[in-house]
């Protein structure tokens, strides 16, 4: 898997031309999917890279509707989806998404990179629909993780385990709440008390 976070490092979007030509230089390496190539206001580059290389191309975690979503399924812009249920309406949508582009044969990979809600949603999401790949988890999961999931996540060997727990799986308690009180301005992208994020 390798995402290109829809150009390179600097945040310079690339052309179409470039990036068919990182594509074309990776294909003898067996990649699973590459993530976001292009630019999210071309669907119809997407749609084009596609066509041009034997590397499955995935992207959606910036879309958050269905209308969205449709549109790149229409134009067969993606080989793999990335819906995140916790920004795209829930887990119905979550799972009209996954049906768009199960419907056409092409795949689905939870993006999940909210806090331990958002990661349960994602993961009883996943299971949910039938052509699910992969699923994304936090590489190092914070306190507002591990918290709020309890034993309800469980990885084993490298494998998610499909959650057990009833409903999400979840537990807020007023502890959690006391420990970590909403902050206000802050965001899925901004360091609060239990997910610092880091460089």
């Amino acid at each position: 898997i390798m995402d290109g976070h829809m150009g390179n490092p600097l945040g310079e979007a690339w052309s179409l031309q470039t990036a068919r030509a990182v594509l074309r230089a990776l294909e003898p390496y067996d990649l699973l999917f590459y993530e976001e190539p292009l630019p999210y206001t071309d669907p119809w580059g997407y749609a084009e890279l596609r066509q041009s290389t034997s590397i499955p191309i995935a992207g959606g975690e910036c879309l958050s509707t269905l209308e969205e979503f449709r549109q790149y399924a229409e134009l067969g812009s993606f080989s793999v989806a990335q819906p995140d249920a916790a920004w795209s309406g829930g887990l119905s949508e979550f799972l009209k998404i996954a049906q768009l582009f199960h419907a056409r044969k092409q795949r689905i990979a939870t993006h999940s990179w909210g806090a331990g809600v958002a990661q349960m949603q994602n993961l009883h999401a996943g299971f949910a629909a039938p052509n699910t790949l992969i699923l994304e988890v936090p590489p190092a999961a914070g306190p507002l993780h591990t918290e709020l999931w309890g034993d309800s996540f469980v990885m084993r060997d490298g494998y998610v385990l499909p959650p057990e727990a009833p409903g999400l799986g979840v537990c807020l308690t007023d502890a959690i709440k006391a420990r970590y009180p909403f902050v206000p301005g802050t965001g899925e992208f901004n360091s609060v008390p239990g997910k610092i994020l880091t460089t």
